[in-house]
Formats: C-alpha cells, sequence, structure tokens
C-alpha cells in the first residue's frame, strides 16, 4: 500500500481515498508479471494510453544525472497526465494539497499512480529519488509523448489546465482539509510567526491569515458562530519589508491591535487585499460580495451570526476614540 502524508507533518497521513479527492489514482500491479496478470492492459484501454516506455532513474543509468534529478525536483506542472509505473526501485512524488502544503507520496516496485484523474491535468508537482537512489519506472501516454514542464510561476499559475484543476477539486475534500488544519492550529499553544502557521497569537487574541477572497468562506464558515467574539480586518498585503502597500492601514493597525490585544478573547479574521487585484477594479470579490461590500481599506468589522454586526472604514480605524467604542460590548 502506498504511503503518503503531509510532508511537514510525518504523521498526518492520507488514505487513498483522499488522494482521490485531489486527483490522484493509485493501483498495486504485478511488476515482473504486469503483462500476464492483465490489469495494465485494461487500464491503458480505458484511459487511452497508447505510448509507452521504460527509464531508469540513478547515476549509473541516466545520462546527466544531476541535471535532470534537479528538473525533476524543480515544481512545475504538465497539460496532461503524468502516469509512472514503478517496475523496480522507489521514489517519491510530491503534489500540492489543497492549502499548497506539500503532500509526498512514497512509491515503490509494482505501484502506479496517476497525476491527475481529470483532464487537462493541472497540479503542481515534482519527483526525486529516495535513499536508494534507484527507479526504474513506466511512461505511459495517450498519443504522442509532451513532456514539457511548466515551472510554477505567475505564467503558470493563470494557465488554463490550471483554473481548470482548481474548479474541480472535491468541496468537501476542501471543505474537511480546511477545518483540520485551522482547528489543529487552534489548540495548539505554541506562539508562532506569520511566516510559520497561518494562526498567530496576539496575548488573547487568535489571528488567522485569509490569503485571498477565494480563502474567505472556508475560514468564516470554521469560526462563525463561536462564543469568542469575531472580527474582520481588511488590509493590503504585505510588501517586501513586511509593510502592507497601504499607508492608511499602516497607520490604523497600531491602534486597532493596541485595543485587540486589552479584549479577553477574540478571534481576527486578517483578509489581506492584493493591489493589483484591488485598485481600480469594481469587480473585486470582497466589493462585490453582498455580506462584506468592501468600499476601501482598511475595514474593521465585528461579525455576528447572521453578517456584519459593525463597521470602521479608513480614518474610523485609526481615530482611538471610535475604535475603543467598537470594541466596547
Amino acid at each position: 500500500m502506498v504511503k503518503s502524508f503531509v510532508l511537514d507533518t510525518p504523521s498526518k497521513e492520507l488514505s487513498l481515498d483522499d488522494l482521490k479527492k485531489i486527483g490522484v489514482l493509485y493501483w498495486n500491479l504485478d511488476a515482473d508479471n504486469y503483462e500476464e496478470e492483465g490489469k495494465l492492459s485494461k487500464i491503458c484501454e480505458e484511459r487511452g494510453y497508447t505510448y509507452k516506455d521504460v527509464v531508469e532513474v540513478s547515476p549509473n543509468t541516466l545520462p546527466n544525472y544531476e541535471e535532470k534529478i534537479k528538473i525533476f525536483f524543480q515544481e512545475h506542472l504538465h497539460t496532461d497526465e503524468e502516469i509512472r509505473f514503478f517496475l523496480d526501485g522507489s521514489g517519491y512524488f510530491d503534489v500540492r494539497g489543497l492549502d499548497d502544503e506539500w503532500i509526498r507520496i512514497h512509491c515503490e516496485k509494482g505501484e502506479m499512480i496517476i497525476l491527475l484523474e481529470q483532464k487537462p491535468a493541472g497540479m503542481y508537482h515534482r519527483y526525486s529519488n529516495d535513499s536508494n537512489n534507484y527507479a526504474k519506472v513506466m511512461r505511459l501516454f495517450v498519443g504522442e509523448p509532451v513532456w514539457t514542464p511548466y515551472n510554477r510561476g505567475s505564467d503558470s499559475d493563470v494557465m488554463e489546465c490550471r483554473k481548470i484543476y482548481r474548479s474541480t477539486l472535491s468541496p468537501s475534500y476542501r471543505e474537511s482539509t480546511e477545518k483540520r488544519k485551522l482547528e489543529n492550529l487552534v489548540e495548539s499553544s505554541e506562539k508562532r510567526t506569520k511566516t510559520e502557521t497561518e494562526i498567530e497569537t496576539l496575548r488573547t487574541i487568535k489571528k488567522v491569515l485569509v490569503e485571498s477572497p477565494d480563502d474567505f468562506d472556508n475560514k468564516l464558515e470554521i469560526f462563525k458562530g463561536k462564543s469568542e467574539r469575531l472580527f474582520l480586518w481588511f488590509t493590503g498585503t504585505p510588501d517586501s519589508d513586511g509593510k502592507s502597500w497601504c499607508p492608511d492601514c499602516v497607520a490604523a493597525e497600531p491602534c486597532v491591535f493596541s485595543r485587540l490585544d486589552k479584549l479577553e478573547s477574540g478571534i481576527l479574521l486578517e483578509c489581506r487585499v492584493d493591489r493589483d487585484k484591488y485598485k481600480g477594479n469594481p469587480d473585486f470579490a470582497y466589493r462585490t460580495d453582498p455580506r462584506i461590500k468592501l468600499a476601501a481599506i482598511p475595514t474593521l468589522i465585528e461579525w455576528g451570526k447572521k453578517g456584519p454586526i459593525k463597521t470602521l472604514v479608513e480614518g474610523q480605524c485609526a481615530d482611538e476614540d471610535l475604535v475603543a467604542e467598537f470594541f466596547e460590548s
């Protein structure tokens, strides 16, 4: 049975069902007698694989091994499925999960995986040998093979195959993994920095990072309706110096956060606003969301069971009296 787990938390193992929900398919075949076994030929017939070859990934068998293994380990995607059947040896496929975390899949002799189930493809991944430093794999393809890798970057993020991949991921898996991840972080008593986790403890307040509007509903669903007060802080994304691109946000932050620190408990969703997507764009998601109707940043909202209770906008967030009144209840 293939072993798969979250790379930075090896104790968090994934089931085959978990892998399938993000587009990874798996079979266990007889690597020594696959022709007689018949499973591989049936898979090829059902999925239309007409091309196959065999490569050995090791320093002794693969020309320019060091250069090739670096290319394999560069995070990338393809416009078609990637199919690998391990005839011998073993290796690691790392794939990005729904939260952009690395999921490591350890493949051994007889195991076959497909990245990914639907077409076109669009899953970010990479490959590396394990400590055995040897893998003999069969590669399969529909028609003539196209091995072109598109390394991760702003261009690959907007490729049509990537958009389709994101749109077809299982909503139930997205919700369950998001909830599990955040609940584990909330339960942790460790204080971590922004770069280490999505939740930072501000004395008695838990600050939860919401990177983009796409992430908003999942985070809101987890934390709304709890006994703690819930606040939303809409601010510009930080630049290379760690400060928001929005001067009004920078000016208001000390006033808002000094008051937050005086509360006995609470949750703050820090909803970051990307400058390029926000400026001059009337269709920006937070602007068009009827629950939020974002008019400007910074914006501070207290959120109740049915939606916003009260709101401060722009300069109001830097007014000490208004902010003090906002947090009183």
